[in-house]
């Protein structure tokens, strides 16, 4: 038997800690008095527990970030998902010793360039780069949106509080 078995009720502690000839109707309401605060503490204490239990066994992984947004607001169909943001694939720029000639232009100067077909390759900056998005998204089902217990400050609280800290940047979406 550990602590966290422990029976406060009438039936439990009390009546069985108590001599059998002092076992009478007052003295065990008496004694259940007693021991009610501790039972009231004892309940707050294991629900506190298992919370903490709930949080530490969640990490930022995708897959424990689904299941977290799921276990609030979608138990049933489990429909919420995360995917990642859009990403531009970085092209390599050439040494001149190689002599493999890349034309590079900005994204914004594309079809308006002089040079020959086929267009330049883009070149992102950087703040081109930031903009194309999120680094993750989460997608919500229509279905979840119309429940009664859907906010989005709460989504965005929740995925906060369980997602990497290197992951800034993410958008919710539904489908």
């Amino acid at each position: 038997m550990s602590v966290y078995d422990i029976d406060y009720s009438s039936s439990g502690l009390p009546n069985l800690l108590t001599p059998v000839r002092l076992r009478k109707p007052v003295q065990l309401a008496w004694l259940q008095a007693l021991v009610s605060p501790v039972a009231y503490l004892k309940g707050l204490f294991t629900t506190n527990r298992t919370n903490n239990l709930y949080v530490l066994s969640h990490s930022g992984q995708v897959c424990y970030l689904q299941a977290v947004l799921n276990d609030v607001f979608d138990p049933v169909a489990r429909g919420i998902y995360i995917t990642d943001g859009p990403y531009v694939d970085p092209d390599f720029i050439y040494l001149a010793d190689e002599d493999k000639p890349l034309y590079l232009d900005l994204v914004s100067e594309i079809g308006s360039s002089v040079i020959p077909a086929p267009d330049p390759v883009p070149l992102y900056t950087s703040l081109e780069i930031y903009t194309l998005g999120a680094q993750f998204i989460v997608m919500v089902p229509v279905a979840v949106t119309a429940a009664t217990g859907y906010d989005i400050h709460r989504l965005k609280a929740i995925i906060d509080k369980y997602r990497l800290v290197s992951k800034n940047n993410y958008t919710v979406q539904t489908f």
